[in-house]
């Protein structure tokens, strides 16, 4: 698949100024056959009192990224899973009020139709366990889950008939979208993926012209397509297998709510696999680079287990790559919250990204040119700057006691407990390709040795957003790292892997 990157030109617009950049197809006039807008994960969740939405969980950002899609012209919108935090039906109909308000009638300002391409998730499947935090009561939670009755609750909410699987067509480009099923629960390396829908698709999808890009939707990511063979969220493999004779197929798929600042988002095999990130909490810190990680300070405290770690192996797993940490949990912190804008031409697909708080365009748009050929992961990591220090950047180290988050892991719970360490400050790496994560290495009599990593947090936002350049500052334990450590390095990594030139100083005091 011959793929290019479309340069912006200009200032980045803010999210009201609406006009936004554009790719030089735009500017030139060219008009897209078809245009969609692409969210998933909004998670909206009911407070405590059972009536209104939970302070964080409200409907703002969803509304604004609507009335973003329908200021933009899009004749679709997608939302690939995980509306109803908590499974309930009050959650789900305040997605939908929050739709009607911006497309009432499913109608844009100017009378078109814009079609609902929306599916179901884990978190909107599993209401009677996970509604029992806000209805006690087993009767009324039966009537107030999802799960007890997809068919009413959406009903209810959209109007619409609810069936496991369905097709809808869309200017002429068709839509194969796949709920999660009611009841199944998630475990994160081999969800359902298509359930009961591969044969009844698979006939479909060998009518659909060859020579045209049709587009899938589920809440798991296909199976080894975007972030590799280690991402957490990943199906069965049924979709996979099912798509893969389909090279004009285009998949969409939410669940890991990874940042689409990594580039392993989009990946370009038999067909074309794209993340959609999450408009709701991130939770980047333990995919970008696993096959070669040693162990985040700052990721998630409860690491799932990849895909190829055996069940029996997680002390091993967690030993190197979930200790007890001390920084905060950075990567829950940052209120970033994306989507995309995907326009369809006879030649290409375009996805444009974007950040919806700050309402900044979120790097270059992705272009997929047709007829899709494949392309690896590989090819892209050669290709790719790494991300770089600005020059004259300083590292400081410095001796220093901090205290240990606190954690649970399967039943048992370490207690936060305070523990010589090292401060770390240097700059952010913002030269060259996104960074993903700083790797710190400390040397000692014997030689150098490598033990962890953390998040770069500022290579989650957008390059023009004042967090990419805040500076960093990382408290690692001395235990973490070798004994009688007397220099530190820190070197910038993009998602890829590519190292850019270290920081390096000695441990003071």
């Amino acid at each position: 698949m011959k793929i290019t990157r479309r340069k912006f030109f200009g200032g980045l617009a803010s999210l009201g100024a609406l006009s936004g950049c554009r790719a030089f197809s735009a500017a030139a006039g060219e008009k897209p056959l078809l245009k969609f807008g692409v969210v998933s994960d909004v998670h909206v969740r009911l407070a405590t009192d059972g009536r209104t939405l939970a302070e964080g969980y409200e409907t703002d950002t969803l509304e604004k990224t609507f009335a973003y899609f329908r200021d933009h012209g899009v004749d679709a919108v997608m939302i690939a899973g995980d509306m109803a935090d908590l499974g309930l039906v009050r959650e789900l109909k305040a997605v939908a009020a929050a739709w009607y308000k911006v497309f009432p009638g499913d109608r844009a300002p100017d009378g078109r139709k814009v079609e609902r391409l929306f599916v179901l998730g884990n978190h909107d499947a599993f209401g009677l366990r996970n509604g029992a935090r806000i209805f006690k009561d087993a009767d009324v939670l039966r009537r107030e889950a999802i799960q007890a009755d997809p068919k009413k609750a959406w009903a209810e909410c959209f109007d619409e008939e609810w069936r496991p699987y369905y097709v809808k067509s869309v200017k002429g480009f068709d839509f194969f979208c796949s709920h999660w099923q009611p009841g199944i629960w998630c475990n994160g390396v081999a969800e359902t993926g298509c359930a009961g829908c591969v044969d009844a698709f698979r006939g479909l999808m060998e009518k659909c012209d060859p020579s045209r890009p049709f587009f899938y939707v589920q809440h798991p990511h296909p199976r080894d397509t975007v972030y590799g063979r280690c991402a957490w969220g990943m199906d069965d493999g049924s979709a996979t297998r099912l798509l893969s004779a389909f090279p004009q197929a285009i998949a969409f798929s939410g669940h890991s709510h990874e940042p689409l600042t990594n580039e392993k988002s989009i990946w370009r095999g038999a067909f074309t696999s794209v993340a959609t990130g999450s408009l709701r909490y991130l939770a980047a810190g333990a995919l970008w680079n696993l096959e070669h990680t040693a162990g985040y300070e700052n990721g998630r405290s409860n690491v799932y287990l990849p895909g190829g770690v055996r069940r029996e192996d997680r002390s091993a797993f967690y030993a190197a790559y979930d200790s007890p940490k001390m920084m905060e949990n950075e990567t829950n912190r940052p209120d970033i919250r994306v989507g995309q804008v995907v326009n369809v031409y006879e030649d290409r697909v375009e996805f444009a990204k974007r950040e919806f708080v700050s309402g900044l365009q979120l790097g270059d748009d992705w272009v997929v040119e047709l007829p899709a050929k494949p392309r690896s992961f590989v090819s892209f990591a050669r290709e790719a700057k790494p991300a770089e220090f600005p020059s004259g950047s300083l590292l400081s180290a410095v001796r220093t006691k901090a205290r240990t988050r606190g954690l649970k892991r399967d039943d048992s719970e370490i207690a936060s407990q305070e523990k010589d360490a090292v401060r770390l400050d240097f700059p952010a790496a913002t030269v060259g390709g996104q960074v993903a994560e700083y790797e710190i290495c400390a040397e000692n009599a014997g030689g150098s040795v490598c033990t962890v990593r953390i998040c770069a947090i500022n290579g989650l936002y957008p390059r023009h957003h004042a967090n990419f350049a805040a500076a960093v500052t990382a408290t690692v334990p001395v235990d973490s790292l070798p004994v009688g450590a007397e220099t530190v390095r820190v070197t910038p990594l993009d998602c890829w892997g590519n190292r850019g030139k270290a920081l390096e100083a000695r441990i003071r005091g």
